[in-house]
């Protein structure tokens, strides 16, 4: 795990300096944005994602099960800049399932089951207001949670709507050689974390931690440093690559415990209405227990054990279907 935070940081002097070589030939005077030379205050914009996967088996002796899922993902930005001062919103809402069901029976039979395979809630709010180009005095707010509960393999709750969700308010420096290019530094985040199904709680000990919430309160406040980078790249007409990251270290609590969060978007538009695309998500945070297996011997014997504790979480996402501009 020391090794997965230690490339995570090491890798973004990497980004820096390679979106800076692309950017070097900015000038003084050149604009930060479309509002400077449209006269534009104020650049919207949303995409709407869908896509459907079916599977049907009919005696298919490799096993299997019939299924159909499908996930929906919208992106949304209101960005507003007007002389010296710029303001970055961003939402993103994706939910996505699987029906399953053996074959041989319809997928509106009983038997049928529905996997959760997305859920997630996003708000990015960043204010800043120019100090000496590229560098900005900014403020930012950011908002997770997800819609629906979620399970695990045995059916236990371990989540649910603002259990968990995160707040965080940070103020400190933003660093913009470009529209592509951005780099948020804050030295004082706070940072506040949210459980309000008292269900996650059940059967721990009293000074257990949920989502890094402790047993018996609802809500866990840190403050630390933070830091957020964002690189977006057109690579063709239709071909758009994306990548950010957040690091946060918590002062009051294991502050060598540093929370990463990596995400990666490629897009490759076939037509108006048709896209594929490719996310990655990489996540850590030392107050998530992730299913683990360790080997214990007993009577001679090594078999793997159930257990769990801090771990990398990643997903991958893979999605072909229809793209809307809106």
């Amino acid at each position: 795990m020391k090794r997965l935070i230690t490339l995570s940081i090491l890798s973004w002097p990497l980004l820096c300096a390679q979106a800076q070589d692309a950017t070097k030939v900015i000038r003084e005077s050149a604009p930060l944005s479309a509002a400077d030379s449209t006269g534009k205050i104020w650049t919207r914009g949303a995409t709407l994602n869908l896509n459907i996967t079916q599977v049907s088996l009919t005696n298919w002796v490799a096993g299997g099960n019939n299924s159909l899922g499908g996930i929906v993902l919208f992106n949304g930005f209101a960005n507003r800049h007007k002389g010296k001062h710029v303001w970055d919103n961003s939402i993103i809402l994706a939910f996505g399932g699987q029906l399953q069901s053996p074959q041989g029976y319809a997928l509106t039979d009983d038997v049928a089951a529905i996997v959760k395979t997305d859920d997630r809630i996003e708000l990015n709010s960043k204010w800043g207001r120019e100090l000496k180009k590229p560098w900005f005095l900014s403020f930012l707010g950011q908002f997770k949670t997800q819609f629906t509960e979620g399970f695990d393999a045995t059916g236990n709750r371990i989540s649910n709507l603002f259990a968990p969700a995160y707040l965080i308010l940070a103020p400190g420096f933003d660093y913009r050689p470009s529209e592509n290019f951005s780099v948020f530094i804050s030295p004082a985040a706070m940072k506040l974390t949210l459980v309000n199904d008292k269900r996650l709680f059940s059967g721990l000990a009293d000074d257990a931690r949920v989502f890094g919430v402790k047993n018996g309160s609802t809500t866990e406040v840190e403050l630390g440093g933070y830091l957020r980078a964002q690189y977006t790249k057109e690579l063709s007409k239709n071909f758009t690559f994306l990548t950010r990251g957040d690091l946060y270290s918590n002062y009051l609590r294991n502050p060598q415990n540093i929370d990463v969060s990596w995400e990666t978007l490629w897009t490759l538009k076939v037509n108006s209405w048709f896209a594929a695309s490719l996310n990655t998500l990489l996540l850590y945070d030392h107050d998530i227990d992730v299913p683990k297996l360790k080997d214990e011997t007993i009577g001679g014997v090594t078999t793997k054990v159930s257990t769990s504790g801090p771990g990398a979480q990643f997903k991958q996402t893979l999605g072909i279907g229809l793209s809307f501009k809106l």
